[in-house]
């Protein structure tokens, strides 16, 4: 690769969507977990306010007073901030219109509560900028309490298989089964994925419009597992999406998994040392194919950080 082709390799704009309606209380903190995220790459930041909160209000002025006047933070080669003052019939429609003014490599949305690590636009440049074939990856579950303390983290879910994120089977409900779920707040995905999956979020719904976007996802690309934090949900008791009761009753019929999955997991927990014996490409398949499943179900790509070659590698990794 020549040296130039290897600079316009490493560019990178990373378009971030908050939706905003009328919450200040972790605004600020949330705008700046965004803002300052430093790297190789640019950001583009726009953010869709549908309220008439006169606090909210003063608080985007001050940050669009800011960019205004070249007071930005910029870690990063750029910042490229927007406020938009729209109304809206919900917040998947404001992430729509701003998605539609998004024009950078990577997507991707925070809400106004939410907050992205430090590191973690890196991380995901890195990851988009040296593999082709990755357009869509999440990194490790994670939440935040009011205080904006990472407080828990969820170790499960190894990696995601394709197969079982189009089956809609990635829900609370199907987590006695090894099934976690995919934390909207951790996902990127590129701008290409995005169209192809239509380029919309369904605004019919309140609550579960990323569950579809999942399951959109899966017909064009698989999610790779990044063994890192990147953003995380905060819980403060007055979310929209607090009641999961609300966002289930937006999903789909409940799938089960296959009873021969289920069988392997349970076999599995009880005999973990055995988890070689299927989970090899050589010597795993016949195992595989005894329980009736096949070998790419049970496994998705993971990014793990090598540090001895001072780059994110990919690998397969089992589910279970």
């Amino acid at each position: 690769m020549e040296s130039g082709e290897e600079e316009d390799k490493q560019e990178m704009k990373i378009s971030i969507i908050t939706p905003c309606h009328d919450r200040a209380d972790f605004l600020d903190a949330t705008i700046t977990s965004v803002l300052n995220q430093a790297g190789d790459f640019s950001i583009q930041y726009i953010i869709q306010n549908a309220g008439n909160s006169p606090k909210v209000r003063r608080i985007l002025d001050r940050w669009q007073n800011a960019a205004e006047d070249g007071r930005l933070p910029v870690n990063c080669r750029s910042v490229d901030l927007h406020i938009h003052h729209e109304t809206d019939g919900g917040m998947y429609e404001g992430l729509n219109r701003g998605f539609s003014r998004a024009d950078g490599e990577v997507f991707a949305w925070i809400n106004s509560d939410d907050l992205y690590h430090p590191g973690a636009f890196q991380t995901v440049s890195e990851i988009f900028g040296e593999n082709d074939d990755v357009h869509w990856l999440t990194g490790i579950p994670n939440s935040f309490n009011r205080r904006g303390s990472r407080s828990s983290f969820d170790p499960f879910t190894r990696a995601y298989s394709r197969e079982f994120i189009r089956r809609g089977l990635y829900r609370i409900e199907n987590a006695d089964t090894g099934f976690g779920w995919i934390p909207q707040d951790c996902c990127f995905w590129s701008r290409d994925l995005w169209n192809k999956a239509g380029g919309r979020l369904d605004e019919s719904m309140r609550y579960a419009a990323d569950f579809r976007l999942w399951l959109a996802f899966a017909d064009h690309a698989d999610l790779v597992k990044v063994q890192s934090f990147l953003g995380g949900y905060r819980y403060h008791g007055d979310q929209i999406t607090g009641d999961p009761a609300n966002y289930a009753s937006e999903l789909p019929p409940l799938e089960s998994p296959p009873a021969a999955f289920r069988s392997l997991h349970k076999w599995l927990s009880s005999h973990p040392k055995d988890s070689g014996l299927f989970f090899n490409l050589e010597q795993g398949k016949p195992w595989i194919d005894g329980f009736g499943l096949q070998f790419e179900w049970l496994a998705g790509r993971v990014a793990t950080f090598n540090f001895e070659t001072d780059r994110w590698e990919l690998s397969l990794m089992p589910i279970l």
